[in-house]
């Protein structure tokens, strides 16, 4: 007759079996995946607040600049305007602010004066963001200048396009002007 084991002692006795832990191996193993991405995801915010505060001393940067610009002119504009002086070096004053703001604040800061700000006024917040993505896309659209795709035609300075792909009337152009008229017809 043979002896049969028991599954408890198969088990090696210098291990923790998964009924004594109390977990399976699968458990553990989404335990640690989980680990893993939370450290994933806190190395990933690090380095994103480290983008934007390098990006906050660029812009804090350049809107100094826009105001050191701004009060020049206004110094300029002193004695043959002064009433729009005085609203230049109001705006010099308040670009001044915001670069020393974005100086003296980091990005996880910012982030949180931005979130409260959205919470307390909802459709304040959805509509400066509205404002700021139809500047952004303006600012882009000059950038881009005409369309790069010629099937869909060529753009102009005046914002008109000519279609030149297939379907377009570009050939009409070509044909002497006696047989532009049948060929229209």
């Amino acid at each position: 007759m043979t002896a049969s084991k028991s599954p408890s002692t198969l088990v090696d006795s210098g291990a923790e079996s998964p009924a004594a832990t109390g977990q399976s191996p699968l458990a553990d193993a989404g335990q640690q995946a989980a680990d893993n991405v939370g450290h994933l995801a806190e190395r990933a915010t690090g380095i994103g607040l480290t983008q934007a505060d390098r990006g906050r001393e660029i812009a804090a940067d350049g809107v100094g600049q826009v105001a050191n610009s701004i009060r020049r002119v206004s110094l300029d504009m002193q004695s043959d305007q002064p009433a729009i002086a005085n609203v230049a070096q109001t705006a010099a004053d308040q670009a001044e602010r915001i670069a020393e703001y974005l100086r003296t604040t980091d990005a996880r800061e910012i982030l949180s004066t931005v979130e409260n700000a959205a919470r307390r006024q909802p459709l304040l917040f959805l509509g400066g963001a509205f404002v700021l993505g139809v500047a952004a896309s303006r600012i882009f659209k000059a950038a881009g200048g005409g369309t790069a795709n010629p099937a869909m035609g060529t753009g102009s300075a005046n914002g008109s396009y000519q279609a030149t792909g297939p379907g377009g009337r570009g050939w009409i152009d070509t044909l002497p002007a006696g047989e532009i008229s049948d060929a229209r017809a």
